[in-house]
């Protein structure tokens, strides 16, 4: 099953000229793999559009509950990086990284794996769900949601952290560029850019609601 999700995710970012189509990654399986990138391109919606949204998902998530760094930082844009976004105290945190092993928790360790259940969740395009500190879950609905509302950047929420006017500039400039907004009740939140036909994750909120 890793496998199956490992290819797929190469012949999307492949499909979608992503450099990792570069990479020696299956060897003598290089022919092969074209053969059926080749196949699939002519059915291939476009970047933008939900099912392939999907597909790249699945992928990404199984990166996140198998602790595969190697593909999960394919998916951090070389200029942009990720900011991952933590709670310490009543002010969000900010850190940006380059890889994902260069974030740790309070413990020092990696934040991969993700819980498996959670990720396994397909998203569904429907109205983002809204905060709800009376609710059990802290949301007003449960599941994993997905839109095209850039919610980081209506959000604003790196105006509270007190951050450097450097450091200022440069979320508001990742903010822009953000697609799609993935937020699952049960874990975090997602924001994902479609920069160039290739999707990247530049924004990760792992902060729970309510929890000031």
């Amino acid at each position: 099953m890793k496998l199956f999700y490992f290819f797929s995710l190469l012949i999307l970012f492949t499909s979608c000229g992503n450099p990792v189509a570069n990479q020696s990654v299956l060897g003598d399986s290089m022919s092969k793999r074209d053969s059926i990138k080749k196949a699939l391109q002519e059915d291939l919606p476009s970047p933008a559009d939900i099912k392939q949204f999907t597909w790249f998902y699945s992928a990404f998530a199984q990166a996140t509950v198998t602790a595969n760094d190697s593909i999960f930082n394919v998916l951090i844009e070389k200029k942009l990086g990720l900011w991952i976004i933590y709670a310490n105290g009543a002010l969000p945190q900010f850190i940006h990284v380059d890889k994902i092993s260069d974030f740790k928790d309070g413990n020092g360790k990696s934040i991969l794996p993700f819980d498996r259940d959670p990720m396994m969740t397909v998203p569904v395009e429907e109205e983002m769900p809204q905060v709800n500190c009376d609710s059990k879950n802290f949301y007003n609905k449960k599941g994993c949601f997905t839109s095209m509302q850039n919610v980081f950047l209506e959000e604003k929420i790196w105006k509270n952290a007190t951050l450097s006017a450097d450091k200022d500039k440069a979320i508001e400039e990742s903010a822009k560029t953000i697609t799609r907004t993935v937020i699952n009740t049960e874990n975090y939140r997602f924001y994902f850019s479609l920069i160039d036909g290739k999707w990247f994750l530049t924004f990760l909120d792992i902060r729970k609601p309510c929890q000031a």
